[in-house]
C-alpha cells in the first residue's frame, strides 16, 4: 500500500520503516489485549453466572473503560447473555463527560484603566536589575510600567526576584498586564520608581533547562523517528520533563542513545536563534512542527530554533549557544499514558548534582557490600543469586512442612471421604501449598483459610474422586457472610472481610460437603 501511494505520499515512504514498525506493536498488543480480555470476561462470566445474570450495560461500560474490550468482543468471550443498547458508544461518551469546575485558583482583577506592561525580558535576556514605576497594588500583586520578570508560560515556570524589599514569589501575564506576586504589604510603594531585581541563579538554570528541552526533542526524533511529537513539557530550575509521543516504552538503550546525542549536540557550541516572523513565513519556511509546544495566537510568531535540529515557537528564555547548557543528563524514562512516554532529565549544574548524587550512591552501595566501587555489579549480582536460592530453599522447605501437615491431617480424619477443615497460621502461602497437597489425594477434600493483607482467603480443593462441585459451594456460601468468590469444580477460593465470616463459612461449608457426600455430621 505505502509502495503504491508512494508519488502522493512521499511522507508515507520516508517514514515507512516506522509505520510497519508501529503495526506491529499494536497488532501484538491488541492481540494480548484479547488475551487477557478473555480470562477477564470467563472470571466475570462465573460470578454473574452464580448470580444467573448476564452482562449488563455497566459491566460492559467497566470492561471498555478498564480493558479494552468492545460488546461485540465480549459476547464472543462468554456463553452468558450480553445485552449491547444501540447507543453504547454514546452512553460511554456521556459517562466521560464532566461538567465544568468552578476554577480553583485565586482569580486576579486589575483595573482596566492601565497602560499595558512593556514586557521586555526579550531585549535583554541577560538584564537582571532594573528600575520601574508601580502603576496598582491589589492585594500581593504588584504592576509595574515596565518588567524584565519572565512571567510564566509555554511551561516554563516564572522568574524570581524581589521589587524593593519584596520578595517576587511569581508572575503572571492577565491580559496586557504582568502581575508580580510579592509577600508584605506593598501598598506603599504605589505610584513610586523602585528597584527590581531578578534571581539570576533561578533564571539561567530555567534558561539552561528549556534549551536542553529543545535539545532532547532533536535527539528523541533522531533515536526514534519522525512520529515523535512534543505532548507536553514542563520547566523548573531543578527538573524538566518533556512528554513524547511514541508506541511504546523506551530501551535503555534508546535513552542512553538519546542523552548521547543530545550532549553532542551541546558540545556542537551551535547558535540558539531566536526571531519574530509572521507567521505565514514561518509556516511556510519551517512547517508546522513549529506547534510542538501548541498552537500559537496571533499573526507574528517567536520562533526559536536551533539549526539542523529543532524549530519551534517559543516564548521561553533560552541560552544564546548549546554549549552554555553545559550537560543534560536524563534522570528516567516513564511511560505515563498509551502513546506518551515522559522524559526527565536536568541541565547544567542539576546536571552535575545528579551525577554526584549517582557517584555517591555508588560509593554507599560498595560500603554496604565491602567491594571496590567497579565490583559493585558483580558483587550485587552475587548476592541476588544467594537470596534467590535462599528463598528457593525456603520455598523447599515450607511445601515440605504443608506436605506434611496435610497428610497427617487428612491420615487422622474419619472415613472413606476425609474432610480436612484448618485455620492456617502460617499465611496463605502456606495454606495453598497444603491446598495442592489435598487436591493430590483422590478421596480428599481440604477446607482452609488464612489471613492475607487486606481481608481473609478461604479456598475449598478435593481430590478428582470427590464428587463436589467446589465453585458451587464457594458462591453459595460466602454471600452469606459478606464475602465473595468462584472458581472451578475442583478448586475454588472466596474472601471475607474477617476471620469471624471465615470461620463460620468454613463451618456451613463443611455441612454441605458432609451432606452432599452421606457423611453424618460428626
Amino acid at each position: 500500500m505505502i509502495d503504491q501511494i508512494r508519488e502522493d505520499y512521499p511522507e508515507f515512504w520516508f517514514n515507512k520503516g516506522d509505520i510497519l514498525k508501529l503495526l506491529k506493536v499494536e497488532e501484538a498488543r491488541y492481540m494480548e489485549t484479547l488475551e487477557k480480555g478473555r480470562a477477564t470476561v470467563a472470571k466475570i462470566a462465573e460470578d454473574l453466572k452464580g448470580a444467573g445474570k448476564g452482562f449488563d450495560v455497566n459491566t460492559l461500560i467497566q470492561l471498555y473503560d478498564s480493558h479494552g474490550l468492545n460488546p461485540d468482543v465480549v459476547r464472543e468471550f462468554t456463553e452468558l447473555p450480553v445485552e449491547i443498547p444501540d447507543d453504547f458508544y454514546a452512553r460511554v461518551a456521556a459517562r466521560h463527560d464532566r461538567p465544568a469546575t468552578a476554577e480553583t485558583a485565586k482569580k486576579i482583577e486589575v483595573s482596566g484603566d492601565l497602560p499595558p506592561t512593556k514586557l521586555r525580558v526579550y531585549e535583554d535576556k541577560r538584564k537582571r536589575s532594573f528600575r520601574a514605576k508601580v502603576l496598582a497594588v491589589e492585594g500581593d500583586v504588584v504592576v509595574l510600567d515596565q518588567t524584565y520578570f519572565y512571567p510564566e508560560g509555554g511551561g516554563q515556570e516564572a522568574d524570581h526576584g524581589t521589587i524593593a524589599d519584596h520578595e517576587v514569589y511569581d508572575v503572571q501575564k492577565v491580559g496586557t498586564s504582568v502581575l508580580h506576586f510579592v509577600r508584605g504589604d506593598a501598598a506603599p510603594l504605589l505610584k513610586k520608581r523602585v528597584a527590581c531585581m531578578i534571581d539570576g541563579e533561578r533564571r539561567e538554570a530555567l534558561m539552561r533547562n528549556h534549551t536542553a528541552t529543545h535539545i532532547v526533542l532533536g535527539a528523541a526524533r533522531k533515536v526514534l523517528g519522525n512520529h515523535i511529537w512534543q505532548a507536553g513539557a514542563h520547566k523548573a530550575p531543578d527538573l524538566a520533563r518533556l512528554d513524547i509521543t511514541h508506541y511504546d516504552a523506551l530501551t535503555e538503550a534508546e535513552v542512553a542513545r538519546i542523552e548521547e546525542l543530545a550532549n553532542a549536540e551541546v558540545l556542537g557550541h551551535h547558535q540558539v536563534r531566536a526571531k519574530v516572523m509572521a507567521r505565514d513565513v514561518a509556516e511556510k519556511k519551517f512547517g508546522f512542527r513549529l506547534y510542538q509546544g501548541g498552537s500559537v495566537p496571533g499573526g507574528e510568531l517567536r520562533v526559536v530554533e536551533i539549526p539542523k535540529w529543532d524549530v519551534e515557537a517559543c516564548g521561553g528564555t533560552h541560552v544564546s549557544r548549546t554549549s552554555d547548557v553545559s550537560l543534560i543528563k536524563i534522570l528516567r524514562s516513564t511511560r505515563i499514558q498509551d502513546g506518551v512516554v515522559r522524559l526527565e532529565y536536568t541541565a547544567g549544574k542539576g546536571a552535575l548534582e545528579a551525577m554526584r548524587k549517582q557517584s555517591d550512591d555508588l560509593r554507599r552501595a560498595a560500603d554496604i557490600l565491602s567491594v571496590p566501587t567497579d565490583q559493585v555489579v558483580s558483587a550485587t549480582e552475587r548476592l541476588v543469586a544467594e537470596w534467590k536460592e535462599l528463598r528457593k530453599l525456603s520455598q523447599r522447605t515450607t511445601n515440605e512442612q504443608a506436605v506434611a501437615k496435610t497428610r497427617e491431617e487428612i491420615n487422622t480424619a474419619k472415613g472413606a471421604w476425609p474432610i480436612v477443615k484448618d485455620e492456617v497460621s502460617q499465611g496463605v502461602g502456606f495454606m495453598m501449598s497444603m491446598s495442592k497437597a489435598t487436591a493430590s489425594e483422590a478421596h480428599a477434600t481440604g477446607i482452609y483459610w488464612a489471613k492475607a493483607p487486606n481481608d481473609v482467603k478461604l479456598v475449598v480443593t478435593r481430590g478428582k474422586d470427590v464428587p463436589i462441585d467446589a465453585a458451587e459451594l464457594v458462591r453459595t456460601v460466602a454471600p452469606l457472610f459478606h464475602g465473595k468468590g468462584g472458581g472451578k469444580e475442583d478448586f475454588a477460593e472466596a474472601s471475607f472481610p474477617n476471620l469471624d465470616q471465615a470461620r463460620a463459612a468454613a463451618v456451613q461449608l463443611e455441612e454441605l460437603i458432609r451432606k452432599k457426600l452421606g457423611i453424618q455430621s460428626g
